[in-house]
């Protein structure tokens, strides 16, 4: 019988942080993203992450 693994939470958080910090920088250095907007979509950012590490947490 095969045992489920658990998943990686911290790896899962991280990664949804880098690939959004990714997009945030992509999208201010072409001009969409505004200097001014980035204290809030830092903060959707993290809210974001908090998200899908509860739900993989969470996940049996």
């Amino acid at each position: 019988m095969k045992q489920k693994s658990k998943p990686d939470v911290p790896g899962i958080i991280a990664g949804t942080v880098l690939s959004g910090g990714a997009t945030i920088w992509m999208l201010t250095d072409n001009g969409v993203l505004q200097t001014d907007d980035l204290g809030v979509t830092s903060a959707l950012l993290l809210v974001a992450a908090g998200i899908v590490g509860l739900a993989a947490s969470h996940r049996s």
